[in-house]
């Protein structure tokens, strides 16, 4: 007489083709025919076939946790005290699948029982596990158990893709910006632009804003941390709106770009999945797509494409260290250089800051013998010579006409085809079904992109419409040595320190491009200013807008 575990296992409680109960009548009555008693019952209800024995919420009590793990005799030990392994000899299930659909499971778990004198018996498979015949049906039987397995997750995931369609919310994490209502036939949820209470909708379309204005991501973070409970993380928002106590989450710059940076924002839909590349496992994130090969769109964009665009691209320009832009920066960062042309970077002085040539932080003197400069003065004479040049210039806002062009639907129809191509190389399509589902796939995009390709198009053009505004007057708005420093940089102006006051110059020679890369010339005291002459260009550039026109 031995010791009998029955193992019962079921993922979904509807299930009455291999209920609880059913299972249990089954393993008591195949143990009382075979003179042995069950001392234990090992009962996961809505558990998956494809989660390891060891890892199941009831069935891991039983088991050691280093089962199939490389560990120490010492550890492996320990485990076995820890679990409940050896107050039974047989496992016992009603069918193969209900210890695992997965082959490489039921064999581990075979090889560990193998080694620690226990037996693994099945009743309806009607199988002797502890022979070499019995091991190879067994290697059979769990083929076709994982392959139902991996029918069930595409089923499930035909049925997930149907319901985002249909523009349902599954639950999860809800992306930065929305938040869950119930459908006005009050079946399931879908996702909507947080407009209200959390308002973290608005806050995103701020974040855009700021971020296109030229603001890091780093000054962001600041500005949204300067009071948390009105711009809050995406995890307190969500804590909010379930009626908790946020955890006053603070923002960075890394999870501020990361909200810009997700395409979820555009009413799109992201997954994270593992495939192999180069015989090794990775975590990579893709676009969910619908059969035409564009994007899911499963809830209302909470801005425009060319804003996620253009928000990203300066994101991307703020990374470099090199742009000037970021928080607590000099004013005058990538403006201000000595004349043995390295940078000026402000320091602390006696009574005020002050810029110096960056061979100091070398602890090296300064090749052209450059001094030092007192902020305002610096400072002073830039704003001083620039609104000399460009204060009395009219702003004219550029406004950008779209024209008609699918450049951006073809490089979707060819992401989606490399990730068709990925998912094949990954063997997502390795059955004949899959090989089918792949060569429709295919040729759905491909005549797609045919299509696209054939359509005419329009080149955009941009509309310069005058504002009535000089930059004099756009200046005195600007609060921050910061902000016009900004301002500066796109104007592509410069101002080189010298050691000694500069010569008055004629006018020929303030205007004349030689030696300069073409930019005019403005000495003030120790300061050249360098303007380049293409500078109203610049900033018109700068006041450009885009229309829907």
């Amino acid at each position: 007489m031995a010791r009998v575990l029955g193992v019962v296992r079921l993922s979904r409680v509807s299930d009455e083709t291999t209920s609880p109960e059913r299972q249990r009548r089954s393993i008591q009555r195949w143990a009382d025919q075979e003179g042995h008693v069950v001392v234990g019952w090992v009962e996961d209800i809505d558990v998956s076939g494809g989660v390891e024995p060891w890892k199941r919420p009831e069935f891991g009590k039983w088991l050691p946790s280093t089962i199939g793990k490389e560990v120490s005799a010492i550890e492996h030990r320990i485990a076995m005290e820890e679990s409940r392994a050896d107050e039974y000899d047989i496992l016992c299930a009603l069918k193969i699948d209900r210890l695992s659909r997965r082959v490489l499971h039921v064999h581990t778990l075979l090889e560990w029982c193998e080694k620690n004198g226990k037996e693994v018996a099945t009743v309806e498979d009607g199988i002797n596990l502890n022979t070499q015949m019995g091991k190879l049906l067994l290697s059979l039987i769990a083929s076709f158990a994982e392959g139902e397995l991996e029918a069930i997750k595409a089923r499930a995931k035909s049925s997930y893709n149907h319901l985002v369609k249909e523009g349902r919310w599954r639950g999860g994490r809800t992306p930065y910006g929305y938040r869950e209502e119930k459908q006005e036939t009050g079946e399931g949820w879908k996702l909507v632009p947080d407009d209200y209470g959390t308002d973290t909708a608005g806050t995103l379309r701020e974040i855009v804003r700021r971020l296109i204005a030229g603001e890091s991501a780093n000054s962001i973070a600041q500005w949204l941390n300067e009071d948390v409970s009105k711009t809050p993380t995406s995890l307190d928002a969500q804590m909010i709106r379930s009626g908790k106590t946020p955890k006053g989450s603070r923002w960075t710059a890394a999870n501020t770009a990361k909200v810009v940076r997700s395409r979820c924002i555009l009413g799109q839909m992201e997954v994270s999945e593992e495939v192999m590349v180069d015989g090794k496992k990775t975590t990579r994130r893709r676009v969910v797509r619908d059969a035409d090969g564009q994007p899911l769109q499963r809830a209302e964009p909470l801005i425009t494409h060319e804003e996620w665009e253009l928000a990203n691209k300066k994101l991307d320009e703020n990374t470099s260290k090199r742009n000037g832009n970021r928080k607590g920066g000099s004013p005058l960062l990538r403006v201000a250089f000595c004349t043995c042309g390295e940078p000026a970077y402000l320091g602390p002085g006696r009574n005020w800051p002050y810029y110096r040539c960056a061979s100091r932080t070398t602890h090296k003197p300064c090749p052209t013998g450059s001094k030092g400069i007192a902020a305002h003065t610096l400072e002073g004479a830039v704003e001083q010579a620039f609104l000399l040049a460009a204060g009395d210039v009219e702003i004219v806002r550029k406004v950008f006409r779209p024209g008609v062009d699918y450049t951006r639907d073809i490089e979707e129809v060819n992401r989606a085809l490399s990730d068709l191509r990925e998912d094949r190389e990954a063997g997502l399509y390795s059955s004949e079904l899959g090989k089918q589902e792949y060569r429709e796939a295919y040729k759905r995009l491909d005549a797609r992109r045919e299509q696209l390709i054939a359509q005419p198009t329009r080149p955009d053009t941009w509309e310069e419409i005058p504002t009535g505004e000089t930059y004099r007057e756009r200046w005195s708005t600007l609060s921050t040595q910061h902000e016009k420093g900004r301002e500066l940089r796109a104007a592509g102006v410069k101002a080189v320190i010298h050691a000694e006051p500069i010569p008055g110059m004629a006018a020929a020679q303030l205007m004349a491009p030689d030696g300069h890369e073409g930019m005019w010339q403005h000495p003030v005291g120790r300061v050249q200013v360098l303007i380049p002459m293409d500078f109203k260009q610049r900033l018109r550039n700068m006041a450009a807008v885009h229309s829907e026109g």
